[in-house]
């Protein structure tokens, strides 16, 4: 019997994004819902993979600890020097910024799977060509989160030699995001799945995210964020999850960025702004992977041996 398994995903654990002067929640979604639209999406396993934090994961598998339907297994994306790893079937937090390798000794010492997320990606951390040399298990030939195809294809086109097993995440950071492209195993549990990519014999499946569904992300980080700004104006963050790295956030920043987030939300929320910026989004990331990957394509041709 085969079964479904959806690698890579995020909750509001994996706190907040950054690029150049911007700040903005990679998530919204609280653990709790993921584990219940993974279920609804037909999902026997959940790996919750958040940036450099296993809090969101424990949380899920507390939640799910007494389901039969569904397990979810700890996980983390890890920021190393040499790019995004994810460590699976964790007990403790691996820390950021070591390297690649130190990274992966760290997922071993526990017992973990490791995986390379969008090795090839253009817009993301990624190990990229480092794939070759690093102890790994299996490699992401579809992340869900990758609609341009560049880097998916990429890594599709390096798992042929056999070396890993071929794995698909959704890298959700929207519930409806969740399950749109998965990893097929025999058996039902989280072990089945553990045997699976050890054995190579997963099954990639399904296809990227859509761009409807970046957008209605966009909107609702941006609406989880204003949220929570206008609660911390009448100091009612206490009501809400204090480990929380958002919320932790909000409570320092100064009133004046905070005016200015809600005047920023404001301006980016008024159509067709969010379609205006998804659409050109697209075009730049699928411009970036597509540079990415003839650099490495052209390294890796200049280190072979000359025959």
């Amino acid at each position: 019997m085969l079964s479904k398994a959806d690698i890579h995903v995020h909750t509001k654990y994996s706190g907040l994004a950054h690029y150049k002067f911007l700040q903005f929640p990679e998530s919204a979604s609280n653990p709790e819902d993921v584990v219940k639209i993974a279920k609804h999406v037909g999902l026997s396993v959940l790996c919750i993979t958040d940036h450099n934090s296993i809090a969101g994961a424990l949380k899920a598998k507390e939640y799910a600890k007494d389901d039969p339907d569904i397990e979810v297994v700890v996980g983390e994306e890890v920021s190393t020097k040499d790019g995004e790893v994810i460590g699976l079937f964790l007990t403790e937090e691996i820390p950021m910024d070591l390297s690649a390798e130190e990274t992966i000794r760290c997922i071993r010492k526990q017992g973990g799977i490791v995986l390379a997320p969008h090795p090839y990606s253009g817009h993301v951390s990624a190990i990229g060509n480092l794939i070759e040399t690093l102890d790994i298990d299996g490699i992401e030939v579809i992340n869900g989160g990758h609609i341009d195809g560049i880097a998916n294809n990429k890594a599709l086109e390096s798992s042929k030699s056999g070396k890993w097993a071929c794995v698909a995440g959704s890298d959700a950071h929207a519930l409806g995001q969740l399950g749109c492209c998965c990893t097929m195993f025999e058996g039902k549990t989280a072990e089945d799945l553990r045997s699976a990519i050890l054995n190579k014999t997963t099954q990639p499946f399904g296809s990227s995210t859509t761009l409807d569904r970046g957008i209605k992300w966009s909107i609702g980080v941006v609406l989880y964020a204003d949220k929570l700004v206008l609660k911390s104006f009448f100091g009612m963050l206490a009501e809400e999850d204090p480990d929380d790295p958002i919320i932790k956030k909000i409570k320092k920043m100064a009133f004046s960025k905070k005016i200015i987030i809600l005047f920023g939300s404001l301006f980016y929320m008024t159509p067709p702004v969010p379609y205006l910026v998804g659409i050109t989004s697209e075009k730049i990331l699928k411009k970036w992977n597509h540079t990415v990957n003839a650099k490495n394509s052209e390294a890796t041709r200049k280190h072979q041996p000359v025959k």
